[in-house]
């Protein structure tokens, strides 16, 4: 109401009221932001890492046994080694030295196709926490609002929509977007050496959170060179069974850290 009914009497106090609320829902962000390691923020430019996956025990898992028909499929599909790379723009996934012949394999190009999928996807699912655009930047206009359970951070940018729930230590329990994409999702972090990391995150492509379609991702990390990166993820999608890969013998670049600059708090 201040924004809107200042008169000429109160016109200075009014705009102390506002510089105030701005200076504090700022300083609130840079100390939420500070809590969260980010590792592409800290100066990862990249990494390279060889993708472990053990399909007879996927098998078990899934199916409790091994089908005599199923051993020529396992066995092909072990043989075949990934890689995956990641850096700002996403994931890409190869197959060393090159992409599998798999014809005359039963299920096996379909199975491929399919871990091809998981891999990335997993894996994308934990970069806006990576680098921190989970939270307000640029030009992305914000405010924070104190509730019963913590804060409520509402955003609204160019292309940007959505509202992040926090508990009282400012630790991101779920959030709904309109945009970039329609979707919902919770989170659960872990003390790091470098501060909070994700350890799940659950998404759902609505904002009813009694609808269906939830896929779960989960993280355990690993230390490469000063950056901690996902050393084992399980996934477990929302229309099919759990699938859960290693990364080894990962490789990291490094870059000069270039800040982001604080988004306006204004409406």
């Amino acid at each position: 109401m201040l924004r809107f009914g200042c008169s000429i009497v109160l016109l200075s106090l009014c705009s102390d009221a506002i510089s105030q609320t701005a200076v504090s829902d700022e300083a609130l962000l840079i100390k939420t932001r500070a809590l969260y390691d980010a590792p592409f923020s800290r100066g990862l430019v990249s990494f390279d890492c060889a993708v472990g996956f053990d399909w007879k025990g996927h098998f078990l898992e899934v199916l409790n046994t091994i089908p005599p028909a199923a051993v020529p499929t396992i066995e092909r599909l072990q043989a075949i080694q990934h890689r995956v790379f990641v850096d700002h723009s996403g994931t890409t996934v190869s197959s060393i030295p090159k992409a599998p012949e798999l014809d005359g394999v039963p299920k096996a190009a379909e199975l491929e196709h399919a871990f091809n999928g998981i891999i990335p996807g997993a894996l994308n699912a934990w970069m806006p926490f990576s680098t921190n655009v989970i939270l307000p930047v640029g030009s992305t206009k914000y405010n924070f609002e104190k509730i019963a359970s913590g804060y409520k951070l509402v955003m609204n940018g160019a292309g940007v929509a959505g509202t992040l729930l926090l508990a009282e230590d400012l630790r991101i329990t779920s959030g709904v977007s309109q945009l970039p994409q329609p979707m919902r999702f919770t989170t659960e972090f872990i003390n790091g050496p470098h501060g909070l990391l994700m350890k799940s995150v659950k998404t759902g492509d609505t904002s009813d959170g009694s609808a269906g379609g939830v896929a779960d991702f989960s993280y355990t990390y690993q230390d490469v060179e000063g950056f901690q990166i996902p050393s084992i993820v399980r996934v477990k999608p929302s229309t099919s069974e759990a699938w859960s890969y290693e990364l080894t013998d990962c490789k990291v670049k490094k870059g000069i850290v270039i800040e982001i600059g604080l988004p306006k708090t204004s409406p």
